[in-house]
């Protein structure tokens, strides 16, 4: 990538850690030895680090223990002749399996894992990296590894006041602001996570989060640019608020976010 906004990107992850800020999750931990040594044959791989699927789609094809078709097997040969690899063969398929799979995910990142470290190094966060390779690990901490409580979430909504003094209107509001007062306080951290994801999509926490009531809503809605989930007056129980808003919440895994 030309310029220099993995430099920048380094340079505000240093900066927040310094000043207690909110943290990177989910980078991947094969690419820790770039940050620390910047030595590429230090890093282990797995598929898993892979989020190109046309490269993980290879590489389980040669890992698999069927026999490949013509197709396949020119499939293969295109990927690795651009990569200036030698081409298939059978004694050679676990072997080319790996150098695949490091070439896609850390060789081709190798530009803009060298600027992440010039932004830290700018901070001054890449030399206690470097004393402290420990240290990495937090910095970068693993999204399931990253804790959410229900304090954290509700110290910062903005909780929505009624439009009007009309009393049924007020109850609505009361009633809907509960439920989901209820459901964070009640949920498990990768609810709240999901949740929160959701509300804002993605998994870190901002400063605050609006709460809207709406009449003619169903399930609840989220304008993730405006950290604003749009909760429905009309569910008549905490029960039917629940599985409505689960039901919402679960559509991350195939919409905005999951991509």
């Amino acid at each position: 990538m030309n310029g220099d906004l993995f430099r920048v990107a380094g340079r505000i992850i240093g900066h927040s850690f310094l000043n207690e800020g909110p943290l990177l999750h989910g980078l991947g931990q094969c690419l820790f030895p770039l940050l620390v040594k910047n030595k590429e044959e230090d890093a282990i791989v797995e598929i898993k680090d892979c989020p190109d699927t046309d490269i993980t789609d290879i590489v389980c094809l040669l890992e698999s223990q069927t026999v490949l078709t013509v197709e396949e097997i020119d499939q293969i040969n295109n990927l690795a002749l651009s990569w200036d690899m030698p081409v298939y063969t059978e004694e050679s398929r676990r072997l080319l399996s790996a150098q695949i799979l490091h070439h896609g995910v850390i060789v081709r990142r190798a530009r803009q894992m060298a600027q992440l470290r010039t932004g830290l190094k700018d901070t001054g966060v890449l030399k206690m990296l470097k004393e402290r390779p420990d240290l990495v690990a937090v910095l970068f901490s693993r999204s399931a590894e990253a804790e959410m409580e229900a304090q954290m979430v509700i110290e910062r909504i903005i909780w929505p006041e009624p439009d009007s003094d009309e009393e049924d209107e007020i109850d609505s509001y009361c009633s809907a602001s509960a439920f989901l007062r209820q459901y964070i306080d009640t949920a498990s951290s990768v609810q709240l996570r999901h949740l929160v994801e959701f509300w804002t999509g993605w998994a870190v926490l901002p400063e605050e989060l609006y709460v809207s009531v709406e009449k003619d809503l169903t399930f609840p809605v989220a304008s993730t640019c405006f950290t604003t989930l749009k909760i429905p007056s009309s569910c008549s129980s905490y029960a039917e608020f629940s599985q409505n808003l689960s039901a919402a919440v679960s559509s991350t895994d195939y919409g905005f976010g999951r991509v």
